[in-house]
């Protein structure tokens, strides 16, 4: 999914880790975006992206915008002033209007703020 580097980040695949952070983790919403993550502990950063299919029917639609995600976390991760850290997070996009790329750079810089600030205070 990413570069190796000493602070990997991994895909949330596990559907019981998907359930565990459902079920246990903080949601955060910055439309169009809604973050849910947990502070387990782990080493290093596992994250899934996902979006409604009630509101893109059309599987192509839906991995464009899952991608767009993926490629604005990993702009927002290069910048520099980026701390590492670690946890599992699922970002849902909510919105009902096809993204782009700049779109979706504050709502995500705000919510990787808000879960890194979230995890320092634990």
């Amino acid at each position: 999914m990413f570069s190796k580097t000493p602070n990997e980040i991994t895909r949330l695949k596990s559907k019981k880790a998907i359930e565990t952070l459902f079920t246990e983790g903080n949601h955060i919403r910055k439309k169009p975006l809604k973050l849910v993550f947990l502070n387990d502990g782990l080493n290093g950063l596992a994250l899934g992206f996902g979006v409604s299919k009630r509101l893109f029917p059309r599987a192509v639609d839906r991995n464009r915008i899952k991608r767009l995600m993926r490629e604005q976390f990993k702009l927002v991760r290069s910048k520099e002033g980026y701390i590492p850290f670690s946890g599992s997070g699922f970002f849902i996009f909510e919105g009902r209007e096809f993204p782009t790329l700049e779109g979706l750079e504050r709502p995500m810089e705000t919510l990787i703020f808000q879960w890194r600030s979230a995890a320092e205070a634990t």
